[in-house]
Parts: C-alpha cells; structure tokens; sequence
C-alpha cells in the first residue's frame, strides 16, 4: 500500500516529461495538470484512508486487551462466588 503514492509520483514525472519532450499544446497540457492534481487528489486520500485504517487497528487492539482484562476478572468473579458457595454449604453441615 505505501507503493501507490511512489507509483503515482512517478507517473506524474514521466507524464510531465512526455509532456515537456513532445512540446504538445497548452490544451494538452493544461489537460495533463488536471490529471496530475486528480492523482495527487487520489494519492492523499490513499494516506487518509492509511491514516484512518492505523486509528481502528489500534481501537481493535485496545478493545481486544480491555476484553482480556474483562475476560480475567470475570473468572476470578467466578471463582471467588464458587469458594462462598462451598463456604456456605460447609457451614450448613
């Protein structure tokens, strides 16, 4: 995924170069700039989406680890209710 701003940055140069070898006409190059700034459109909305991507992992991440911890306490929860219970019963005898 880090490829695509590289590809299209190089696109945009040998398009650029194309454009300055083959001396094509202002139309065609004003045609050229429109394409290079769609690219560099695109090409920030590739790091904003990466950007946003990194955000939900690390929620993922932080969720997975508060559901451990949940996970955790919820044994020991059980495990102290199963000890008054025996204590309980024994009490009882």
């Amino acid at each position: 995924m880090a490829y695509i701003p590289i590809i299209i940055s190089v696109l945009s140069l040998l398009l650029a170069a194309y454009t300055f070898l083959s001396k094509e006409s202002k139309e065609n190059t004003s045609e050229l700039t429109t394409v290079i700034v769609k690219l560099e459109n695109i090409g920030s909305g590739i790091a904003d989406i990466k950007a946003e991507l990194n955000t939900i992992k690390k929620d993922q991440r932080d969720d997975h680890d508060r559901l451990i911890r949940l996970d955790e306490s919820l044994d020991s929860a059980w495990h102290r209710i199963n000890t008054l219970e025996k204590q309980s019963k024994d009490a009882d005898i």
